[in-house]
């Protein structure tokens, strides 16, 4: 499969995008672009362990198809007073897609990454699924959508979602097994990726103190 699906959807989150999106889960612009850059990935992880199921495949089919208008609507859904509706829709398809427990354990973890309160995190991923649900139906062009085609599409992207968690998100998925689907060479490329990363030296955050996001990572809060 040609492309790469999580540089397509980082592509449509222009800064602006961005900037709207924290100003509507309360977090300023730099912490809602770690937290993306973490949701982005996380969420493909957690929608390639649906499409492994019995009949997921074809629920994430029927879910991307209900947004296929979505990218071409995106910036006037992100317009003032329209956040609150897209992030409850959205907020209802994930947890339709992931069950209580799948979709609580991918909050936790970009709350834990990006430094966001289980609230803010989970508004942010409610706000993000039509997003990416919505690339799945463009990268997919003119094939038709379906179980077969959603399954391949997600198979064939393993690598590119499994390169593109932010160093340490990743050990925050395996507990929840949301790594599973993307194979053991995702948990090999975490482990090593963490093993051989440059300590850095911590930033002061807005009190003076140091910022720990998660283990080996460390966040400026402007």
């Amino acid at each position: 499969m040609a492309g790469n699906l999580v540089s397509l959807v980082m592509q449509i989150m222009t800064p602006d995008k961005i900037e709207r999106i924290g100003a509507a889960v309360g977090v300023d612009r730099n912490v809602a672009q770690c937290a993306v850059r973490a949701s982005v990935p996380g969420l493909l992880a957690a929608l390639s362990r649906v499409a492994s199921q019995p009949r997921g495949a074809q629920k994430l089919a029927d879910a991307a198809e209900s947004q296929s208008d979505t990218l071409g609507s995106l910036a006037g859904m992100l317009a003032g007073g329209r956040q609150s509706s897209v992030m409850e829709k959205g907020s209802r398809l994930l947890s339709w897609l992931l069950g209580g427990g799948n979709r609580y354990a991918l909050t936790e973890a970009i709350g834990k990454f990006a430094g966001l309160s289980q609230r803010a995190s989970g508004s942010l991923l409610g706000m993000l699924t039509p997003v990416v649900l919505g690339a799945i139906v463009q990268q997919q062009g003119a094939r038709a959508l379906n179980a077969d085609s959603v399954t391949g599409l997600l198979t064939a992207q393993k690598d590119n979602i499994a390169a593109a968690f932010p160093l340490g998100f990743g050990n925050l998925l395996a507990g929840a097994g949301l790594l599973d689907p993307l194979g053991s060479g995702a948990r090999t490329s975490t482990a090593a990726r963490l093993q051989h990363a440059t300590p850095t030296a911590p930033e002061a955050g807005p009190s003076g103190g140091l910022r720990h996001i998660a283990p080996s990572v460390m966040f400026l809060v402007a």
